[in-house]
């Protein structure tokens, strides 16, 4: 048998170590928005199909909700989330690089050497 072959239980961990970055970054984000709940077990997306109102009422209210799409976890945002978080960053951060927690571009459209177009930078939204 190769050596080569991916371990099933360095998969689990990788997999559980993701779930945990996950629920870290989905604390991070609700506090940083001031949210009022954070829904952490989420709601199955049969369930929001049926039920959705029920969800968008509560993050209009201010909850952070997680719907699960089979193992994959999203998260749901309001307006006013969107905002507040986009408030609590540096103010020349475009909300993608808010986003993906990439380095500050200004959006003044002067492009900084390091990240202009013909730099090499695997951190910059591609146009």
């Amino acid at each position: 048998m190769r050596a080569s072959l991916i371990d099933p239980e360095a998969s689990k961990e990788s997999a559980e170590r993701r779930m945990d970055d996950f629920q870290a970054a989905v604390k991070a984000i609700a506090a940083r928005v001031g949210a009022t709940d954070v829904n952490a077990v989420g709601t199955p997306i049969s369930a929001f199909k049926t039920n959705y109102s029920s969800v968008l009422r509560r993050v209009k209210s201010g909850s952070v909700e997680i719907v699960n799409q089979g193992p994959e976890p999203f998260i749901i945002l309001g307006l006013d989330q969107a905002v507040a978080l986009m408030s609590n960053t540096v103010s020349d951060r475009t909300v993608a690089e808010v986003f993906a927690g990439l380095p500050s571009v200004s959006a003044s459209g002067k492009l900084p050497r390091d990240v202009s177009i013909e730099a090499v930078d695997h951190y910059r939204v591609p146009r």
